[in-house]
């Protein structure tokens, strides 16, 4: 009974700081959300009054609200599915060995290192329509187009998220093609299946899981994308580009209503909740 109570004990002391974490860092700044939400909390007004559910009726009445949703979903899944058929293959394509692999291996790697922040301000000045080097050499073939115009911008900003993050589902999926055994691709070769088949059959059925991680943390991460956005294109043209953050941030510092954007916030949650056990059942993903 005593090594119980002392084992308990223990326990309690090895968990309080992730118990404290929770507390102040998860707990108090969700509690403050909610809360705000439910206030009419405007920077312009001194007094912040009780609103009730008024936050979340604006919220959901107002178009651009459902138009950052809409933006913000089909970017994350149209940048998730091209980062992951690129990394793919970028992976079956150093998993041969050929001159120069290394150097490029750390070439590859290179963009994932760079904060977001830095990567936007760098596409800014390398696409910008007077000094950079892409117009600028479209300019040379006659070709003058802007490539943040809203016809093309949702295309522009999925290739240059591309070009960051393929690297992140390149290393995963190298990684998982490590641990596959040799033995099967000899045992297949004897068989005479070719390299398609193989990784039709063979490769592709073995990394699955490991595909449907990165899919998830990719569409994740893709849904929270805020900082590349917002400095290339601030949501515009107009509110084009509008991602849900930037919607939520806008509502917050620029038109000065905390309470309507915590009320977006609460809402955003509200809507995903029921999505995440159909996503966890398609990801074959064995919590306990």
């Amino acid at each position: 009974m005593i090594r119980q109570r002392r084992d308990k004990a223990a326990a309690l002391v090895l968990a309080s700081p992730l118990l404290i974490f929770l507390l102040t860092l998860v707990a108090w700044p969700i509690y403050l959300g909610i809360k705000t939400s439910l206030s009419r909390d405007i920077l312009s007004e001194f007094e912040i009054k009780a609103a009730g559910f008024a936050n979340f009726k604006a919220v959901m009445s107002t178009p651009d609200f459902w138009h950052a949703l809409r933006f913000t979903l089909l970017f994350a899944i149209v940048a998730t599915i091209l980062e992951g058929v690129l990394g793919f293959f970028l992976a079956l394509l150093f998993d041969r060995k050929f001159p120069g692999k290394k150097t490029l291996f750390s070439m590859v790697l290179i963009p994932i290192m760079i904060a977001p922040s830095l990567m936007a301000v760098m596409y800014r000045l390398v696409l910008n329509e007077n000094i950079g080097i892409i117009p600028g050499f479209l300019h040379l073939f006659g070709v003058n187009i802007s490539i943040f115009d809203q016809r093309y911008v949702f295309f522009t900003l999925v290739i240059l998220d591309a070009i960051q993050y393929t690297s992140f589902a390149f290393l995963l999926v190298y990684a998982a093609l490590q641990n596959i055994p040799q033995e099967i691709y000899e045992s297949a070769a004897i068989d005479g299946a070719k390299y398609r088949q193989v990784v039709a059959r063979i490769t592709i059925p073995i990394l699955r899981p490991a595909l449907a991680i990165i899919a998830m943390l990719r569409l994740i991460d893709s849904f929270r994308t805020f900082d590349t956005i917002y400095i290339l294109t601030g949501g515009g043209p107009g509110t084009s580009t509008q991602t849900i953050g930037i919607y939520i941030y806008k509502t917050a510092f620029i038109t000065g209503d905390f309470g309507m954007a915590s009320a977006a916030s609460v809402a955003l949650v509200l809507l995903l909740a029921p999505l995440m056990p159909s996503i966890i059942k398609q990801f074959r993903l064995d919590i306990k």
